[in-house]
């Protein structure tokens, strides 16, 4: 661990500024009891977030947009399953032809987004920072810039409290 902190000192949102601000590269894990983010910066740019326990998978994403069918999403679990997940579900779907590599970066992206969003609610736990670390085997990055991915996370988060 190369910096960290606490929660209840620096929100989020500020934890993210600072990386963005000081160009810093490497990643950044925000840990609650009951979660994990991570984060992979290059000079202050967001390239990749996952998370622990998600929302959405990937798959219940690309048939909310009608690129995939619930049938075809079933047919590429099976194929992963019997291969012991030796193959992403994203390239089994591309290989069967259900699905092209343009949409699933789409898919992959608004995942990513839904990161930020989940983890700018978190108001407990800790963040630690590993210099220089950078996501292994990831070829669809993030490519919206952080301010906006913040200001639009804030935004939801003032309209779920005014609910």
């Amino acid at each position: 661990m190369d910096f960290g902190g606490d929660l209840l000192v620096l929100e989020p949102s500020m934890v993210f500024q600072i990386f963005s601000v000081s160009r810093l590269t490497g990643m950044l894990k925000f840990i609650t009891p009951e979660n994990v983010a991570s984060f992979y910066f290059k000079e202050g740019e967001l390239l990749y977030a996952t998370i622990d326990t998600r929302k959405k998978k990937i798959g219940n994403i690309l048939i909310e947009k009608g690129w995939i069918t619930e049938k075809q999403l079933k047919g590429a679990l099976r194929h992963f399953l019997s291969n012991e997940g030796s193959e992403r579900i994203g390239n089994i779907l591309i290989n069967k032809g259900y699905l092209d590599y343009d949409s699933l970066a789409a898919a992959i992206q608004e995942q990513m987004k839904e990161v930020v969003y989940e983890v700018l609610k978190w108001k407990q736990g800790h963040f630690i920072f590993f210099n220089g670390v950078q996501p292994e085997d990831e070829d669809i990055l993030l490519d919206i810039k952080l301010d906006y991915l913040i200001l639009e996370g804030l935004k939801r988060l003032d309209e779920e409290e005014a609910d």
